[in-house]
């Protein structure tokens, strides 16, 4: 998955500084209300301190902490990583073995992701780029790195397209970012049909399908266009793939297809072998066979998908003088 995007920039580090300081500032506002003497307070003062820190680091003075991550090594101020990042500071001022470690390895993390981040912590900036994107959002999110977590999700809602928002969706719930997983599945269920056509929908698994094929909120303009999505999906790995089918058939909403369409099916030899998509089948043509006994077979399968049951219009109407109105008002019924 490669979301397509230029590179933007993002500035935080100083303004979480500046909050977790706002309280020292009040105590010395309120001595200075309370009291005769004055105090000055220098406006630039967090980010001229940052900017002498950051020159520490160039100069890898002063440095009490070296974080290593694969192959690299990363020297750091304990105190300016534990004013950013939670993760930090919960390793460096509780009773652990890394608060006393002058080295700490760190599992889990993509070298450069942390070497980026590390360096936001002293400048507030970071490089948002294409191709590293995801690994920034997973250093981030082990980090508790509020801000960069927003403005990376953000950057790749913005990216969703039918040939990666499966992809990106996945990521979403992999690294528990709720609202780009959501975003991502709406975009899914909403561009369905282009998404079926892109190569992240033939790689996935059969767990992943079934989800999908479950789902009242795709939009299709009928049962079919699901129908022939699974079939495609089967047919990209038919061997290994075959077994799945009765189940994943169980999702379709077959007694809403056409009836020549059951028919064909019900002599086609990759359904004739299965006793399970045999049993859907005749489930669904009695379904058309009998309609004076529909009543009595409702059932999750009989149920049409919210895209599927049109639009509602109202025509004409009265205003409050009780005088006619010529308009036209339509509702969308699936949303």
């Amino acid at each position: 998955m490669k979301p397509k995007a230029d590179s933007i920039f993002l500035a935080g580090a100083i303004s979480d500084f500046e909050k977790k300081m706002a309280p020292c500032v009040q105590n010395l506002r309120n001595m200075s209300s309370n009291g005769a003497d004055n105090y000055f307070h220098s406006a630039n003062h967090a980010e001229q301190t940052f900017r002498k820190m950051e020159n520490y680091l160039q100069q890898k003075q002063l440095c009490d902490v070296l974080l290593i991550a694969g192959d690299h090594k990363i020297p750091a101020h304990r105190l300016v990583l534990s004013t950013v990042s939670d993760y930090f500071a919960a390793m460096f001022t509780n009773d652990v073995r890394e608060a006393k470690q002058e080295e700490v390895k760190m599992e889990g993390v993509d070298p450069d992701a942390l070497k980026d981040l590390v360096l936001y912590a002293y400048t507030g900036m970071l490089e948002l780029k294409e191709d590293t994107i995801e690994s920034l959002l997973a250093a981030a999110c082990l980090l508790q790195l509020s801000p960069v977590i927003e403005v990376c999700c953000n950057f790749l809602m913005k990216q969703l397209h039918p040939s990666n928002c499966l992809g990106i969706r996945s990521f979403g719930d992999a690294q528990g970012c709720l609202k780009l997983l959501q975003v991502a599945h709406v975009y899914t269920m909403e561009h369905f049909t282009e998404v079926i056509k892109n190569q992240e929908f033939l790689l996935l698994p059969a767990g992943e399908i079934a989800k999908l094929l479950s789902n009242d909120d795709i939009n299709v303009p009928d049962e079919e266009s699901i129908f022939k999505a699974l079939m495609i999906w089967v047919q990209h790995d038919l061997d290994n793939r075959q077994h799945e089918l009765g189940m994943l058939l169980s999702y379709i909403r077959l007694p809403l297809l056409s009836p020549e369409l059951l028919a064909d099916l019900e002599n086609s030899p990759m359904f004739t072998t299965d006793l399970q998509c045999q049993k859907l089948l005749m489930e669904a043509m009695k379904y058309h066979l009998l309609p004076e006994r529909r009543s009595m077979m409702q059932s999750p399968r009989t149920k049409p998908r919210k895209s599927t049951v049109g639009s509602l219009y109202a025509v004409g109407g009265m205003d409050a003088t009780k005088g006619n109105l010529h308009c036209l008002m339509k509702w969308l019924l699936r949303l």
